[in-house]
């Protein structure tokens, strides 16, 4: 068997889970409108970022190099085994081609949980310990969620836990749109998935 089919990339993996959704694929566990689910139909460009981020010496394409290690943190903390599946590297490169307010985004969601662990505990995210990591992490997803205008869908008030779910958004797509993920989900390598199972991972704020 080629080796491509043995070791599926993310491209081959939602293009083959597109045709068992009949061509429109949107990735469970995150919001509809969430910008990781138009990048994951680009099919080109999920085959480049998801070559680039497994370059043995990454470098970053978007983020700074301590941004993407404070990325690569919390995508562990918040779904454990996000960094064997080079999700933080992955949605680095999915950034180099967002549209700016994407790019603005994402960075006010990071700048906020920086600012968190700075606040609570007087050091960067990336030096606390797991512990302290996962007290924030909880706080943060259990937080009301800002209020929304009734003309836009955007977050008049944006707490913490927006930036939360914005920032999980990006990690669990990243994750679930690996064979790692997909593999944990039951998926085999069919063309077809008849349907998303329930994530069933443990621990992990996903």
């Amino acid at each position: 068997m080629a080796d491509h089919l043995q070791n599926p990339g993310r491209r081959e993996i939602m293009q083959r889970l597109a045709l068992g959704a009949g061509g429109l694929l949107t990735l469970p566990f995150v919001a509809d409108a969430h910008p990781i689910q138009h990048h994951l139909r680009d099919t080109t460009a999920i085959a480049l970022a998801d070559a680039q981020s497994q370059a043995t010496e990454y470098t970053p394409g978007f983020l700074s190099a301590p941004q993407l290690e404070t990325l690569r943190v919390l995508g562990e903390r918040i779904l454990p085994g996000s960094t064997k599946a080079n999700s933080a590297e992955f949605i680095d490169q999915l950034l180099t081609v967002a549209k700016a307010e994407e790019q603005q985004e994402f960075l006010r969601a990071m700048g906020a949980f920086e600012q968190l662990a700075l606040t609570r505990a007087n050091m960067p995210w990336k030096q606390l310990t797991a512990a302290q990591q996962d007290e924030l992490l909880t706080r943060a997803s259990t937080e009301k969620p800002g209020v929304t205008s009734p003309r836009t869908t955007t977050p008049a008030r944006v707490t913490i836990r927006d930036h939360f779910e914005h920032l999980k958004g990006w990690i669990v797509g990243a994750y679930y749109s690996s064979e790692i993920g997909m593999r944990e989900l039951g998926w085999t390598g069919n063309v077809f998935f008849p349907e998303f199972p329930g994530c069933t991972h443990e621990g992990g704020h996903a």
